[in-house]
């Protein structure tokens, strides 16, 4: 059935980081889902090479548009880093959660470059909700096979892998 969804990979977290979700990336998938339940602190995503390593190498393009009802909205744009693509819950201090969805396009690809859209929501206050929209590239044309999540400080929480069928 077009546009289902089969469950790769549940990773469950406590008080980390860094959170690296190796071997998800197959040929098996184009598309794939990945949602994220956590305390809610800012996150960057960025892939693991064919050899599981992480990739620093200047290639990732990103954006943000974020709203939030307690202060005008901001937009964040950032060309040919190494930190990765936003993509996860953007609060400060001790969040009360966030949910986020990612869909990331052709990772596994070694003739195209890897596409990430994202959407977050965040509730970190009464008057800090905010909620995010983001896109962005992995622009170095190789197969990837995972990805990393990093964080300011320690989460906790879950990351939950979907092939798009």
């Amino acid at each position: 059935m077009a546009g289902s969804l089969e469950l790769i990979n549940k990773t469950d977290f406590s008080s980390v980081s860094t959170v690296n979700v190796d071997n998800v990336f197959t040929a098996d998938y184009d598309v794939y889902k990945i949602t994220l339940d956590t305390g809610g602190q800012y996150g960057l995503l960025r892939f693991l090479d064919s050899s599981g390593s992480l990739t620093t190498d200047g290639a990732y393009d990103t954006a943000r548009l974020n709203l939030k009802i307690n202060t005008t909205y901001s937009e964040t744009r950032i060309v040919g880093t190494d930190v990765g693509i936003y993509a996860f819950s953007e609060s400060s201090g001790s969040g009360a959660g966030g949910g986020n969805v990612l869909y990331v396009f052709n990772p596994f690809s070694s003739s195209s470059y890897t596409f990430v859209t994202a959407q977050t929501v965040d509730i970190n206050s009464s008057t800090a909700h905010r909620i995010a929209k983001t896109i962005g590239v992995y622009k170095n044309v190789q197969s990837l096979r995972g990805f990393s999540l990093q964080a300011l400080a320690g989460v906790t929480g879950t990351l939950v892998t979907y092939g798009v069928k």
